[in-house]
């Protein structure tokens, strides 16, 4: 091989290679009654408009912005890998101050109000203009966004196939500010109460069709923010949600008792506890990760900074294992996502 054609063989690897881990960024923004969100969506190298993708909803955490959450999860070049989209909404300063979702306040816990009605804006609006596979929309958070994507499951939940949680918390933890913080501190209340609510906000969209909400978590022993009991809570939670979606009844058909545990560690890295818990018919349905001495980060970053430590196993890439293991079990409608009906003016 000549000089001229190395050359011309070396540029078309390298395109090749950029067109493969190369997707791009596209602004939008979303308005209605309760204000407008700005959302940054990653597009995929491998999107095409001719075949539906999956779509990844991520909420970051307080004092973050769209490009910190995708920078300390490395989602991004996950979705070129694997070919779906990414959308990350971003919080206000107006809003909240520490640019937090407002997960603890009753004005942004409920379907068709608030925060909860303007990120699902977001999806509509992508469902508009891409070629999103409806079956395959997931929603993912960190820390405030992890406790705001909880609200996001139970208020939406036919907009869902499964919900990632980091060191986030089970749904309406608190309804305050107060309770909000005292939850953060010493965990929220009765689980299974919770559960039960968090069941009967999805009945409103669900309308009595039978669902699973397929549900993983981390969260670290060292976390200095939050409690780690709120992830025990969050399971517990959301094992009685689903044990009320399996069949309208509190009757153990999904539980949180005798879960298959496996340790392991990262090297030179965090060792951790992975529990999984199954339905009754013995599929995956729950997955909860303990990272020993992790703090308040996204496990298995490819960076290392406040909110992020490579030192854990990576939760984005067991998120989307989870995801594509349970998504055929978990059914979703495909049709046209319900219209958002406000209630009243954002505040």
């Amino acid at each position: 091989m000549n000089l001229k054609k190395l050359i011309i063989a070396v540029m078309a690897l390298a395109f090749l290679h950029t067109a493969a881990y190369g997707g791009s960024w596209v602004s939008g923004t979303v308005k209605n009654s309760f204000g407008s969100r700005n959302y940054k969506l990653w597009l995929s190298s491998g999107y095409s408009k001719d075949k539906p993708v999956p779509l990844v909803l991520m909420l970051h955490g307080c004092m973050q912005k769209a490009e910190d959450l995708a920078t300390a999860s490395g989602m991004n070049a996950l979705a070129d890998e694997n070919n779906f989209l990414v959308v990350y909404p971003e919080q206000i300063a107006a809003a909240n101050p520490l640019s937090c979702w407002n997960w603890f306040d009753q004005k942004h816990q409920s379907r068709d109000e608030g925060e909860p009605a303007l990120i699902a804006a977001v999806i509509q609006d992508l469902r508009s203009s891409y070629n999103v596979d409806a079956k395959r929309i997931y929603v993912v958070g960190i820390s405030a966004g992890g406790a705001m994507a909880v609200v996001m499951a139970a208020s939406y939940p036919e907009l869902f196939a499964g919900l990632s949680v980091i060191a986030g918390e089970e749904y309406k933890a608190g309804t305050t500010v107060e309770a909000g913080l005292a939850s953060m501190k010493a965990g929220g209340p009765d689980p299974n109460q919770q559960g039960l609510l968090a069941y009967q906000a999805m009945q409103k969209s669900l309308a009595g069709a039978k669902k699973r909400m397929p549900v993983i978590a981390f969260h670290g022993t060292k976390d200095p923010y939050l409690n780690p009991l709120n992830t025990e809570q969050l399971i517990v939670q959301w094992a009685q949600t689903n044990d009320y979606l399996d069949d309208g009844k509190d009757n153990d058909s999904v539980n949180v008792q005798s879960p298959g545990e496996t340790k392991g560690s990262v090297p030179d890295g965090y060792s951790y506890t992975r529990s999984q818990y199954k339905d009754s018919n013995k599929r995956l349905l729950m997955e909860k990760w303990i990272v020993d001495g992790l703090g308040h980060a996204w496990p298995g970053s490819p960076i290392a900074s406040q909110f992020a430590d490579p030192k854990g196993p990576k939760a984005s890439a067991e998120t989307w294992r989870f995801f594509s293991e349970t998504t055929l079990d978990s059914p979703v409608s495909p049709g046209t996502p319900p219209p958002i009906k406000p209630k009243g003016e954002f505040e």
